[in-house]
């Protein structure tokens, strides 16, 4: 019943049905980073699911980017302090901003929820300018898919969480690199749980832009989503 007030209300009849299960994690609640996401299907962009359980960083230049950005205490003994974490890949995990750069120069950190006392996953786009990082992007959501884009970098498939009269809704959204920095793109599909379970919106593509758009001002701004 929630999933067709909140259609008619937001969304009208402008949107078309189709299968598939949304992520399980429900936010603003704590995060369960034992969730499996749902592969993403969008053409072109390839699946991301981060469980933050790997016992090492994928690269040895990953730990001394996040020394270099002090988001991580590299003293701390206590792994399971979220407030002040270490430096380990249970509360991060770095990707590339590109294929032709290296990484140490252009890169995405995914925060674990609880990290800092934020509830939510987090997404920063770095890159290295005259030698020092620089942020150039924030979002309060997590990573889904990657996909190559113009100029070498990677297009982006962020989930965004909102919760509207209790009922929590995802906004799947792609961001593409402008030149300076990523920019948004729109949004792909909607996704939510009702009591007749979960279920999955895509946008018809003559909504497409103008949905996009509301999502974007009137969901991700207003809720400080873009950091």
């Amino acid at each position: 019943m929630r999933k067709a007030i909140y259609l008619a209300i937001f969304l009208k009849i402008i949107l078309s049905s189709c299968g598939g299960n949304p992520t399980e994690e429900s936010e603003p609640k704590e995060e369960s980073e034992s969730t499996q996401q749902e592969e993403v299907k969008v053409d072109g962009f390839s699946n991301i699911s981060v469980d933050f359980d790997q016992n090492k960083f994928d690269d040895s230049v990953h730990i001394e980017l996040l020394k270099e950005l002090k988001i991580c205490n590299v003293f701390q003994k206590d792994i399971n302090n979220y407030l002040e974490p270490a430096c380990l890949p249970k509360f991060f995990k770095i990707f590339p901003l590109s294929e032709k750069i290296a990484v140490k120069d252009a890169f995405l950190v995914l925060i674990k929820s609880n990290v800092g006392g934020i509830k939510l996953r987090r997404v920063i786009a770095f890159v290295r300018e005259r030698g020092e990082l620089v942020k150039v992007n924030g979002y309060v959501a997590t990573l889904i898919g990657m996909k190559k884009g113009s100029g070498g970098y990677y297009d982006l498939m962020l989930r965004f969480n909102d919760n509207i009269d209790d009922d929590i809704i995802y906004y799947n959204c792609i961001f593409r690199w402008n030149g300076t920095k990523y920019e948004f793109l729109e949004t792909d599909a909607i996704e939510g749980v009702d009591p007749t379970g979960p279920w999955r919106q895509t946008i018809k593509n003559e909504y497409k832009d103008s949905i996009s758009w509301d999502i974007y001002n009137n969901r991700l701004l207003k809720n400080k989503m873009i950091i």
